[in-house]
């Protein structure tokens, strides 16, 4: 696709996220809404794509996204700003400050929440620690970020594990929306040495006590599974595509690793209701937008689409 055509389809997408909410079957009202903004694989890039970047050059940037989701939380209130991992490795910005300068913009610009990508490991598990303790004595800025996996286990590394939680509640008015995290498996992508002390664990296995105590205990209405397990890998390990299938009782995937670019969330469908799934790309070019409405516990109506981050 060329890079006319690509902007073309990145403008469709925008105007859809604006349209109403398309409702699902269901008597009740909603009474409380949601929007979820999110990122996947930003790795390091601070600055848009220059020319020579084929169909995304001049497209992201961190100062565009911050203005993009300053003018949405203006418009829209209960917002929600999410990352599915990989924020680390990619430019010059990574190999000086060595994902410093991310985690701090990053809580700069309110992020609520995100997951840990195979690359956030690259320089170690004690440089991962590093870059989020500069993000914790950041002063003037936003609420905390939180990080969030279940199939991590980090006992053997307690500076992470202090860090690292299972799962995030977030109240909103009339919405109740549990948020939790899973990764990709270390072999082949992660040297041994760079998360010594962390034990990976299947993804679906780990998640299934997860969203049971999430609706069961914590009586959330929306649950959200920020994954950096890949769209889908036909078959050969565990996949955004696939999770629902895998776990009951998951609303939206906002997923990363596969760099995929996805116009509109997959809907994938559930015995009762559906999973929104989706992914925006990589590099930050994208900013992904999902719209719930929610009513007695259940989503009446959902909608989303990538949002091109544009001067």
């Amino acid at each position: 696709m060329n890079r006319r055509a690509f902007l073309a389809s990145l403008g469709t997408a925008a105007l859809a996220s604006q349209v109403p909410l398309r409702a699902q079957e269901g008597p009740a009202a909603a009474s409380g809404r949601i929007t979820l903004l999110h990122t996947n694989d930003t790795h390091s890039r601070i600055e848009p794509f220059g020319p020579g970047n084929g169909a995304i050059s001049g497209l992201g940037g961190v100062s565009r996204r911050a203005t993009l989701v300053r003018q949405l939380r203006q418009q829209l209130g209960s917002v929600l700003l999410l990352d599915a991992g990989d924020t680390f490795q990619g430019t010059p910005y990574f190999n000086r400050y060595k994902g410093r300068l991310d985690y701090q913009l990053m809580r700069m610009m309110g992020y609520d929440a995100g997951t840990l990508g195979n690359h956030d490991f690259d320089n170690g598990v004690g440089m991962l620690v590093e870059a989020m303790e500069a993000m914790e004595q950041l002063q003037h800025a936003n609420a905390p970020f939180a990080f969030l996996n279940c199939n991590f286990d980090c006992k053997g590394a307690p500076a992470l594990q202090k860090r690292v939680r299972p799962y995030l509640v977030k109240d909103f008015p009339g919405v109740r929306v549990g948020l939790t995290g899973i990764g990709v498996a270390f072999a082949g992508l992660v040297a041994p040495k760079n998360h010594e002390g962390i034990t990976w664990r299947d993804p679906y296995e780990s998640l299934r006590p997860v969203v049971k105590r999430l609706r069961e205990v914590e009586k959330v209405d929306l649950v959200v599974v920020l994954s950096h397990l890949g769209y889908n890998l036909n078959g050969t390990g565990p996949d955004d595509l696939h999770l629902p299938g895998q776990v009951a009782g998951i609303d939206a995937v906002i997923g990363g690793h596969s760099h995929t670019f996805l116009e509109t969330p997959t809907r994938v469908p559930q015995a009762q209701g559906e999973t929104l799934v989706f992914q925006v790309g990589f590099g930050g070019v994208n900013l992904g937008r999902m719209d719930f409405a929610v009513a007695r516990g259940q989503v009446r109506a959902a909608s989303g689409a990538a949002m091109p981050v544009l001067a």
